[in-house]
């Protein structure tokens, strides 16, 4: 402790020895960003299909998925804007959270008119152009390309890092498109009952959240009907 102390004197005494030290962790970072690199394309790889996979063979999930996607559909045709909202499918429902988010009586009249529309055709509403799938997608692509990149020019550098980030921002819409309507979504959701909608706390307990995060986060609750 008594370290610490005289540690923190001789910085505000003295702040231009933290000059080389910054220097020094710069230097360390600049050396270390390619391997953070290569580590986290390799990771992605191998996990990102993964995720993908345990929410394909989950239909509950994909439903949930798909009525997560056609509420915020809606609300975005109703305000006639983007929202600041995502969600988290789940098999009992799915999670939305946002601070552009309505209240929740018009949360569940969306919900109920995106399960309408869907029953009756409208099996569009089901994709959602900012999707975490298309995020994954994009991470994924641009992983699996700097990959091939690495391996086939044998060497590392920012133009190679460059050239896989505008190639997979390229392809990421088409693709996340592609993995939502066939692997994280089923647009067939007359079989799905809604229940009801419960507001969830995200202030921790602490009176001071309302003003680090204003979000407003709900559950609605579904179930599988015959």
């Amino acid at each position: 402790m008594l370290f610490l102390l005289v540690l923190f004197a001789i910085i505000m005494l003295f702040p231009y020895l933290l000059i080389p030290i910054i220097i020094f962790l710069g230097i360390g970072f600049l050396f270390l960003l390619p391997y953070v690199f290569v580590f986290n394309s390799f990771y992605n790889v191998l996990t990102i299909p993964w995720q993908i996979v345990k929410i394909a063979f989950d239909r509950r999930i994909r439903k949930n998925h798909s009525l997560e996607h056609a509420t915020i559909n809606v609300l975005e045709e109703r305000y006639g804007r983007k929202l600041q909202a995502g969600g988290l499918a789940k098999p009992n429902g799915f999670s939305l959270s946002g601070p552009d988010l309505p209240p929740p009586y018009e949360i569940m009249s969306a919900v109920r008119e995106g399960h309408f529309r869907m029953i009756n055709g409208e099996r569009d509403l089901a994709i959602h152009p900012r999707c975490g799938t298309s995020i994954a997608a994009a991470n994924f692509l641009f992983s699996l390309v700097f990959i091939i990149i690495l391996f086939s020019s044998n060497h590392l550098s920012l133009l190679n890092i460059i050239a896989a980030f505008l190639l997979a921002n390229l392809l990421a819409n088409p693709f996340g498109r592609i993995l939502q309507r066939f692997f994280t979504t089923h647009p067939v959701v007359d079989d799905v009952a809604i229940q009801d909608i419960y507001s969830q706390s995200s202030n921790y307990n602490l009176p001071f959240a309302l003003v680090i995060n204003p979000n407003r986060t709900y559950f609605i609750k579904t179930y599988q009907s015959n």
